[in-house]
């Protein structure tokens, strides 16, 4: 998560997130990386009590807990995005990344080693890796500006950058390699991800055949 005197940029995780970060810390505030000061943000009354100029948001915060921090006034003339993926090519980025690390807690492994199939019934019964959680509020309303697709990465990077009037340049990190995403399903893994992640599907207007989202505005 990045946040400056212009924008915030709420980091979902396997959307490019990484990449996005480094090319905008330059235009972000410093990260202090203060305990203190990330806890801060679950009290839930910096908004109120003058506190949100020493807040340390998490990387992966979710714009809820965001607005939640921040006077009203600030938050609502901030510039607010996030980046989201296929959810159906997302698992297969998640797998892929957990076969090749062996840093990974074992149980995480351990589910991706047993097979792919074996590794989305597992993420579905975590029930944690919705994406829609982290731009939409407790009932389920937008509260982000913008939302861009990672299979739009650099032409929608690039529109955010002019609309916020500075220069940025992409780099990719933190990639995993894996055949195409559609080869990883059958019929059967295919629906559960189809119903389990249907407000992502249908919030950020996928398909699992790839199919290029509708386009975003600024």
């Amino acid at each position: 998560m990045l946040f400056s005197e212009k924008f915030v940029f709420i980091h979902i995780d396997k959307s490019a997130g990484t990449s996005i970060q480094r090319a905008l810390q330059p235009h972000a505030n410093p990260v202090v990386n203060s305990r203190i000061r990330r806890r801060l943000v679950w009290l839930g009354k910096t908004n109120r009590l003058g506190l949100h100029r020493l807040v340390e948001f998490p990387e992966h915060v979710t714009a809820q807990v965001v607005k939640s921090c921040l006077p009203p006034a600030v938050y609502g003339r901030l510039f607010k995005f996030a980046f989201v993926r296929n959810p159906w090519d997302r698992l297969v980025s998640r797998y892929a990344q957990l076969l090749r690390n062996p840093k990974e807690p074992a149980r995480h492994s351990g589910r991706a080693e047993a097979g792919f199939e074996e590794f989305v019934r597992w993420e579905i019964q975590r029930n944690k890796s919705h994406q829609y959680t982290y731009v939409c509020d407790a009932k389920g309303n937008l509260i982000v500006d913008f939302i861009g697709h990672f299979e739009r990465l650099e032409e929608e990077f690039t529109r955010i950058c002019e609309h916020l009037g500075i220069s940025a340049t992409l780099t990719k990190t933190n990639t995993s390699k894996h055949d195409s995403y559609v080869k990883y399903y059958t019929p059967a893994t295919r629906q559960l991800v189809a119903e389990h992640y249907r407000r992502d599907i249908e919030l950020f207007g996928y398909e699992f055949d790839g199919v290029v989202p509708r386009a975003s505005r600024v």
